[in-house]
């Protein structure tokens, strides 16, 4: 078996290279460089899988999704870790019915922000 420690040996260089993966996705579509940063095929309405999809979000959400995986394996929450909010924004994005919905530019800001702030109390 596995030991606790190891898991969490694991989860931390998982989630770090989540981070240090999305930090400059994000920046980049901050900048308007990619209005499709959370167009990714597990949450798009579109009928076409890879209609408007990134394939790097793609790549980062299945690691999100080990990594959130792993942490109720752990006992550990998911509730605001980068792996969830990923997940978040890209539902978020795909929300049509929402008429005041900020751009890919400002989701991408407002997500970047906030991965800032959480690093900076760590």
């Amino acid at each position: 078996m596995v030991s606790k420690a190891k898991l969490y040996s694991q989860l931390d260089r998982m989630e770090d290279e989540l981070r240090e993966r999305i930090i400059p996705h994000l920046e980049h579509a901050a900048m308007g460089g990619n209005d499709l940063v959370f167009c990714a095929t597990d949450f798009n309405s579109c009928s076409e899988p890879t209609f408007k999809t990134d394939t790097e979000t793609d790549s980062l959400i299945q690691l999100g999704r080990q990594i959130l995986a792993l942490r109720g394996k752990l006992g550990e929450t998911f509730e605001r870790s980068i792996a969830e909010r990923i997940c978040w924004y890209c539902r978020k994005w795909e929300d049509t019915d929402d008429n005041y919905r900020k751009t890919a530019q400002g989701l991408a800001r407002e997500f970047l922000n906030e991965i800032i702030k959480a690093t900076a109390k760590t």
